[in-house]
């Protein structure tokens, strides 16, 4: 009995180990939904979850396929913000990578397995982060490598092989898919017509194509597909009644997660006629208080053959020496052409069609051989299928890598030089700068003797028609330009014009002011005559205008008296002033204003 029981016990143990390692390494796919991860076969049965005790509710994910480390992102935790968990050990607990702060909402995650880079898209603060997260070491710092202020960011992926990031900007008003380098460099727009609200992209690395899902307005959506540049775009699917949220492809499938059903979908990629979606998996019954928010393949994630992946994976049947040797000894020009056409007719890029097969050439393959490894593969360049059937890149100019991928002007050169290429080499052109990449900063002087250099005279010499003599034309470092001389004259002959109106206007002024001339007796006993000039006794002195309105009347006399008195038609409503010099004088001075403004009026001063 004892042996039974040890025995059952024993396989207890051996099937929960067996289901774990099948957790860990056998599953296809992985969605998140509420506190869980669910690990999917790729026909939507569970093998086996994960539940997350401390988690709220789980937003992105991203695999790592050499640690099998997964990543996942948690939008309600005040905690962190980012996690990830080692899923070979169900004791290990979650580990913190990004702590929360405020502003941040991260609701798309992707790994580089190459550089142990995690990328992300932050929909609150609407921009593209990435944290190196080295093996044994604490993950470093999280760096900006776009800022979409205004773009609304939803989704972000990495093209592994190329070394391309791609996001989406779901701002309906300037929606368009976006790719960079994985530094944030070399930033351009590869879909922009035709998208309403792009809320998930992903890169095939099978097939070297682009899939997103675009919410169009209303109840409708699509799923579409490109090069990864953008071009030979077509649709997948054009449905209704969904509200898509993320996207993710393998070798077969497109499966995205939609909200309106709680559910997760797939369809076949190799758009066939009649094709609709499939519901993979629904959690409208099993989860109710959440939504699920992601969806990750397994050979879409970790590390990439890129190389098998280029050249398309597909195995050629192998075509028996016989049949080649055949092939190429044709004697006979009839059964030659006949061949031939029935090749071409049968097989592209000259392949041989043999007992219904198409047995391709190295560097093609597909049932017709209509598939070629150069298809989408040097991104600027030409490229050729060398003797072994490998794809070689003869890239174009400014442009070199495996792949021509590779811009060699690209922040070349420094402070605004203009880059060329040379002999195979960069080189700059700069301005207001030296160095072989614009980095050095001319001194003053050094710019003053180049800018010195330039204006030396310069001669041309013509014949004339007449004498055939030479006459030297010399112009004066650009003296009469008139690009100068004209400021100057115009400034001359406006201030000239503000001195001549400034004079003219004083001297009508001056005009306008009386003259007055007349002179006047003024007697020292104080009787001062009013009629025509009587001869000047001794006792009288006679003193100008002026001199009365300034009161230098007799200066030589000490104490003197002054009297100041209008003509007899004033004097009848004005009373005589009888004071001091000097109050005579102020009274006199406030009196002889009124008097000069009116050349009727008269000075009359009497001296007692």
């Amino acid at each position: 009995m004892v042996f039974h029981e040890s025995r059952c016990l024993a396989l207890i143990i051996l099937f929960a180990f067996a289901f774990v390692s099948t957790c860990a390494r056998s599953w296809d796919m992985a969605v998140a939904i509420g506190q869980e991860i669910d690990f999917l076969a790729s026909n939507g049965t569970l093998i086996g979850e994960t539940k997350i005790a401390k988690a709220k509710i789980l937003a992105g994910l991203a695999y790592d396929d050499i640690t099998h480390t997964i990543f996942f992102s948690d939008t309600k935790n005040s905690n962190g913000s980012i996690f990830s968990l080692n899923i070979t050990d169900k004791n290990t607990e979650p580990r913190l990578l990004l702590k929360s702060r405020n502003g941040t909402h991260v609701i798309a995650l992707v790994f580089d397995s190459e550089t142990r880079t995690l990328f992300w898209a932050d929909a609150l603060k609407q921009t593209i982060m990435k944290m190196h997260i080295p093996l044994n070491k604490a993950p470093e710092d999280a760096v900006v490598v776009q800022n979409l202020m205004g773009k609304s960011p939803r989704t972000v992926t990495i093209d592994m092989c190329n070394r391309h990031l791609y996001w989406g900007n779901a701002n309906k008003s300037n929606a368009s898919i976006e790719r960079s380098n994985l530094d944030g460099g070399n930033r351009i727009t590869i879909i922009k017509d035709n998208l309403y609200e792009p809320v998930a992209v992903a890169v095939d690395h099978a097939t070297g194509k682009l899939y997103w899902i675009d919410d169009e307005e209303g109840i409708h959506y699509k799923i579409e597909r490109s090069d990864l540049d953008g071009s030979n775009r077509e649709f997948i699917f054009h449905g209704k009644h969904q509200q898509p949220v993320h996207i993710s492809v393998d070798n077969k499938n497109v499966y995205w997660i939609d909200w309106v059903y709680n559910a997760a979908w797939m369809i076949d990629k190799s758009k066939k006629p009649g094709d609709i979606p499939k519901q993979l998996r629904s959690y409208h019954d099993t989860v109710k208080d959440a939504n699920p928010t992601s969806v990750i393949t397994r050979d879409n994630s970790g590390k990439i053959n890129c190389e098998a992946f280029t050249r398309q994976n597909i195995q050629r049947p192998v075509v028996e020496p016989t049949i080649l040797e055949s092939f190429n000894n044709l004697t006979t020009s009839t059964e030659e052409s006949d061949l031939k056409h029935e090749n071409l007719s049968r097989c592209s890029n000259n392949g041989l069609y043999v007992g219904n097969t198409c047995y391709c050439k190295p560097g093609f393959s597909g049932f017709n051989c209509e598939i070629s490894a150069c298809h989408n593969y040097c991104l600027q360049g030409t490229c050729r299928i060398n003797p072994k059937g490998l794809p070689v890149c003869h890239c174009n100019r400014a442009f070199s890598g495996f792949r021509c991928e590779r811009n060699d002007c690209h922040n070349y050169c420094l402070n605004h030089g203009q880059c060329s290429i040379n002999k195979g080499k960069p080189s700059c052109t700069c301005r207001n700068f030296a160095g072989a990449r614009c980095e050095s900063k001319i001194v003053e002087s050094e710019m003053t003797v180049e800018s010195n250099l330039n204006s030396v005279e310069s001669s041309s010499c013509r014949c004339m028609e007449t004498n055939q003599t030479l006459e030297r034309l010399t112009s004066f470092g650009g003296f009469f330009d008139c690009g100068i001389i004209i400021p100057v004259l115009s400034s001359l002959v406006g201030t000239l014009t503000v001195l001549v109106i400034s004079l003219s206007y004083y001297v009508t002024k001056l005009r306008r002011r009386p003259r007055i001339k007349k002179r006047f007796v003024v007697s020292r006993s104080g009787n001062t005559p009013l009629t025509s000039r009587p001869q000047i006794p001794s006792n009288q002195c006679e003193i100008t205008i002026e001199n009365c309105c300034n009161m230098n009347i007799c200066e030589t006399v000490p104490h003197s008296r002054c009297r100041v008195a209008l003509p007899w038609s004033v004097q009848k409503k004005t009373s005589s002033i009888r004071a001091s010099q000097a109050e005579c004088q102020n009274q006199s001075d406030l009196f002889i204003r009124g008097l000069v403004l009116h050349a009727s009026r008269v000075c009359y001063a009497v001296i007692d």
